[in-house]
């Protein structure tokens, strides 16, 4: 089911929420753990945020879902609702349709207090992801030739050239955020990724949480939100 913004809008009591997943991406090794983690919160809803494939890798979207086919016939097999939003990274999550999950650009939902929650992937907030997007894919696809040669050498190696960028955008995409997002949202909470790195904080009467991704960038480790009734905790991958 796509998810239409001018359905009424769902109430969820447990909610886990990450994204960034970037499958494809020859580093990405933390499949068994996000299923472990999934199974151990026992959600009511799943909320996969954004960037969940890479094919600016190399792969198409049908091809990585082929190689996480077991990811994913876990996450149909959860009694939990399954939301995945359209990242930058996601040009055909269309293909997750025929699988059964929801789909969108964004997902709004109220939680056990009535409080109103929106999550978004957080490209609206980076005026230059298109502008640069092709110098970065060719970043992105020398980048995956070189991690798969060092993951052969030593599992635990891998270099990100994309990233050389990254601190730049960082800076760049908090001063947009600051100056972009009341007139974005209406929610009294919002969650988003995009930049890689956590982040917590208050904006007038808007919280927002930025996941940071389930890869390990930055000196980060995998991150996940996870809205328990009122309370709203990051939580990070041991």
């Amino acid at each position: 089911m796509v998810y239409n913004a001018n359905n009424m809008t769902p109430k969820h009591n447990k909610v886990f929420v990450t994204g960034d997943l970037h499958l494809g991406d020859a580093a990405f090794r933390q499949e068994d753990k996000l299923i472990d983690i999934i199974k151990a919160q026992k959600p009511g809803s799943i909320i996969f945020g954004g960037d969940t494939f890479d094919p600016w890798r190399g792969k198409s979207i049908e091809n990585i879902v082929a190689k996480y086919d077991q990811f994913f016939k876990f996450l149909q097999g959860v009694s939990a609702k399954v939301v995945f939003i359209e990242g930058n990274h996601d040009p055909n999550i269309a293909v997750l349709k025929k699988l059964g999950f929801s789909i969108g650009k964004n997902y709004k939902y109220h939680d056990a207090t009535g409080r109103r929650i929106k999550v978004i992937h957080g490209h609206e907030f980076d005026n230059d992801c298109q502008r640069w997007e092709f110098l970065v894919k060719k970043m992105v696809l020398l980048e995956e030739w070189v991690n798969k040669f060092l993951i052969k050498l030593d599992p635990d190696s891998r270099i990100r050239f994309a990233r050389l960028m990254g601190n730049i955008d960082i800076v760049r995409i908090v001063k947009n955020f600051h100056r972009k997002v009341r007139g974005l949202i209406s929610e009294e909470v919002l969650m988003f990724g995009h930049l890689h790195v956590p982040w917590i904080g208050e904006k007038k009467d808007l919280k927002f949480y930025n996941w940071g991704g389930w890869q390990s960038d930055y000196g980060f480790k995998p991150r996940y939100i996870l809205q328990d009734g009122p309370h709203i905790k990051m939580q990070t991958v041991k």
